[in-house]
């Protein structure tokens, strides 16, 4: 196990944990340790007559997953698992390498499995029990690639098999800890106005990008057995949920039951269904519903499929105000057309897409694939009419350039300089949503330097500057107009004053030598006042305007001592020595002493104050 030392083991449970489970392996406590593959068993002796059963996976980092049959569920591994780790660390010898389940029974017949289950089972309830729902969870799925042509005609490289009942496994167990504050060392709150929420983000999304990687090597099928997976298990993690987790985050389910019918129309629409397939899917569907909410896009998707009439019309280039619908679009269409497009791009047919997309109004879509499609000169006409934001002419431009078509990829960009955007407001924030504009200018400042472009790089640099005011924009600017920056730059600096919120200002100033223009930013904002800039702007001016950063430092100790905030005193102090240092830098030690002079004097009560304040004469 040289991918696994004491340290990760530490890292992965409570003090508390890691120290009973070093005694358990001392003791030896842990036996009939065995690997296969990637999977290690042990048994732990506890406080139980029965002993623990712990289940380790391994992966090329160390440990990917880790179960005990202890009760134990209160922040990283418990100690039976921390005494099984320290064996594989430091006893490898005790671990006995056995082949793996499939390896075992690789060449038995489908007799000689039966009678081999019926015999484990025997006097076994607790295995019958298991056995029991394991047959009842796939019986309730519906039929996925069971057939050998299915999976003979997947396109796309085989990859490897997806461990569902692991899926499972984690799925369930970071549910119980949601139910938890700080639960098995996992954040599954956000804590907000509104309360504690579970983040079924974090608890979902490494599954789900799975079915996304599944899906982009054309394994369809695989991807539907993976996502009923987690939709079923969703769905339990549900109705065990206490009611409080469920009422603080209902609109994260909403959102998230939302995606999954949008993973699941995607999956489907991807597989080729029988009626008998459609007529499972839809029961499958309903039945989930009655424990998610409603799925409705995923029911459309198996209803239309890809003969719904008006999609076929649409699919051949004949395109109405209407798009892909009979009657009214429904709320969830433009999900619904996205996972159509997305499985058009999969399978190269582009010409689809682009009719697709021009029907259902994915402007930005419409247009990019036109240019990957090689139909540049109506990419840019359609883009100059359709496109809003300069994300979507960022956008394009990036596929332009991506298809070698450098100056309409130029074009383009400095088309999207000029789409208006909302004002600023108050605090020089533009109001609403990002218009995209300042990553735009960045992108086209520098693939126009490049390209040899100076004037049009200059254009795009004032403008990345303008949103961003950031120092290093602030130098492209200046490196770009070469010896035109003395003009230049009073087109700039206008900009750093007028914005009051933020500290990027800051290091122009100071980079500039404008130091009272940075001390005034200061003071003007509370937000800086207390922020990492303060300290930059006296180290500054320290030596010129010492005065000022012996203010600062003494109004922010002298909030602390006075507002008597004991477990601050340490930081008053430290920000009392930062003045000292200023005081002493100028030769002013009288002026230092008499004030800490006073300090020890306003504060002589203050037992534990008054020591610390001797410790910095």
């Amino acid at each position: 196990m040289s991918s696994l030392s004491e340290k990760d083991i530490q890292a992965r449970a409570s003090a508390q944990s890691f120290a009973k489970g070093q005694g358990y392996y001392r003791n030896g406590y842990v036996s009939d340790v065995v690997r296969r593959g990637d999977v290690v068993t042990a048994v732990v002796e506890g406080s139980e007559y029965e002993p623990y059963q712990v289940q380790i996976t391994l992966d090329e980092t160390g440990v990917a997953d880790a179960n005990c049959t202890c009760p134990y569920d209160w922040g990283g591994d418990c100690k039976h698992i921390v005494a099984v780790l320290l064996t594989l660390v430091h006893q490898a010898e005790a671990v006995v390498e056995k082949p793996e389940l499939e390896t075992v029974l690789d060449g038995l017949t489908e007799t000689q499995l039966r009678r081999v289950l019926l015999n484990l089972v025997a006097g076994r309830p607790e295995l019958m029990a298991a056995l029991e729902r394991e047959v009842e969870w796939l019986q309730k799925r519906p039929a996925i690639a069971t057939s050998a042509a299915l999976s003979a005609s997947a396109p796309g490289p085989s990859i490897a098999a997806v461990d569902e009942a692991a899926v499972r496994r984690e799925i369930s167990k970071d549910f119980r800890a949601a139910g938890q504050p700080h639960g098995r060392g996992y954040d599954y709150y956000d804590y907000d106005d509104d309360g504690t929420g579970v983040d079924l983000e974090e608890i979902l999304r490494p599954h789900l990008d799975k079915v996304e990687s599944l899906l982009a090597d054309g394994q369809a099928e695989a991807a539907a057995s993976l996502l009923v997976t987690i939709i079923d298990t969703y769905a339990d993690g549900l109705n065990e949920l206490d009611e409080w987790v469920y009422e603080e985050s209902d609109y994260q389910f909403e959102e998230m039951t939302s995606e999954l019918a949008e993973w699941l129309a995607e999956v489907l629409l991807s597989l080729e269904l029988s009626p008998e397939e459609q007529e499972e899917w839809l029961a499958q569907i309903e039945s989930w519903e009655g424990d998610v909410g409603e799925m409705e896009l995923a029911v459309t998707a198996v209803t239309q499929g890809w003969d719904y009439p008006p999609l076929v019309a649409v699919l051949q280039g004949h395109i109405t105000d209407k798009g892909a619908w009979e009657g009214e679009a429904p709320d969830y269409a433009d999900q619904l057309a996205g996972a159509r497009l997305r499985i058009l791009e999969r399978q190269g047919r582009f010409q689809e897409y682009i009719y697709l997309a021009e029907a259902e109004g994915e402007t930005s879509l419409y247009v990019n694939m036109l240019a990957r499609a090689g139909q540049v000169e109506q990419a840019l006409a359609e883009a100059r009419q359709l496109l809003t934001n300069a994300h979507e002419y960022l956008a394009l431009a990036q596929v332009l350039a991506g298809q070698g078509e450098m100056a309409a990829a130029l074009e383009i960009g400095e088309s999207g300089l000029a789409v208006p955007e909302p004002a600023r407001d108050e605090f020089g924030l533009r109001a609403g949503s990002d218009s995209g504009k300042g990553a735009l200018a960045v992108w086209l400042r520098d693939q126009a330097e490049q390209a040899g472009r100076p004037s049009l790089a200059l254009q795009a640099a004032k403008i990345a500057f303008q949103h961003s005011c950031r120092l290093a924009d602030y130098q492209a600017v200046e490196r770009l107009a070469g010896d035109d920056w003395s003009v230049v730059k009073l087109e700039l600096l206008p900009t750093l004053v007028s914005r009051t919120y933020g500290g990027e200002a800051i290091d122009i100033f100071l980079y500039e030598g404008m130091l009272m223009e940075a001390m005034k930013k200061i003071d003007a904002s509370s937000y800086l006042y207390f922020g990492g800039e303060l300290t930059k702007v006296i180290a500054a001016t320290q030596e010129k305007y010492p005065d000022w950063g012996i203010q600062k430092y003494r109004q922010l100790a002298e909030r602390i001592m006075g507002g008597g905030k004991a477990k601050d005193y340490d930081t008053a102090v430290s920000y009392l020595r930062q003045a000292r240092d200023i005081y002493l830098q100028h030769q002013r030690q009288d002026e230092w002493r008499a004030y800490l002079g006073g300090l020890l004097t306003t504060h002589q009560r203050k037992y534990k104050l008054v020591p610390m304040l001797r410790e910095i004469r």
